[in-house]
């Protein structure tokens, strides 16, 4: 029991000084004008309020006392005031914060500086974060992405000239760490080692990135 504690509190360490580390690597990488927006994807690091929309999901930020320090109050992001995705769009002057996938008013003009398809509760793996009720696999992110963002990008004359330029836009994945913590750990039939849980993820996420 207590090196499985110890190995947890690794992993979750490693992922946040990880995330930690990316985040700041990428500031003095782009001149605020340079960056049209974000598109995000991954899990509670990361979601700005798409939870808020999932009808059977326990995974929720919208209650006191999460957002008793942001301006909107409790919204869905997994934080007392705003998280990572927040401030990085700060430093890099966007207009706005970037709206959630799952909300209605997302479309037209307000996706022209991204759009945030993270789910509290998921992972990499499809069926991470069943315990929680729904969530949005980083699967079905990527494919909200494709068929519904992107193709309506495509479909307008004033957001295809910002489609033709997605160079200019950081996509951003935070996620991994549900895949133990809500998958892994929790599960009752494990039929294979951490090594090679770990193996099965990092090839997963790898083969999600590059087939697009």
């Amino acid at each position: 029991m207590a090196a499985n504690f110890k190995l947890k509190i690794m992993l979750y360490s490693s992922t946040a000084i990880t995330f930690l580390f990316i985040f700041t690597s990428l500031i003095p990488s782009f001149q605020a004008h340079e960056v049209e927006g974000m598109f995000v994807f991954g899990s509670s690091l990361v979601d700005n309020g798409n939870n808020n929309y999932l009808r059977n999901s326990s995974a929720r930020a919208d209650y006191i006392p999460y957002g008793i320090d942001f301006p909107l109050g409790p919204s869905g992001r997994f934080s007392n005031g705003r998280n990572p995705i927040d401030v990085l769009g700060e430093l890099l002057r966007l207009p706005s914060f970037i709206p959630p996938f799952s909300d209605p008013s997302t479309v037209g003009q307000r996706i022209l500086h991204g759009v945030n398809y993270a789910s509290g509760g998921s992972g990499i793996l499809d069926h991470t974060g069943s315990i929680t009720g729904e969530v949005t696999s980083m699967n079905q992110q990527i494919r909200n992405f494709e068929k519904v963002t992107l193709a309506e990008m495509q479909s307008h004359v004033d957001l295809k000239r910002k489609c033709d330029h997605l160079s200019k836009y950081l996509f951003i994945v935070g996620t991994g760490g549900n895949d133990y913590l809500l998958n892994y750990f929790t599960s009752n039939n494990r039929r294979t080692n951490i090594l090679n849980f770990t193996h099965k993820l990092i090839a997963t996420l790898s083969r999600q990135l590059r087939k697009r």
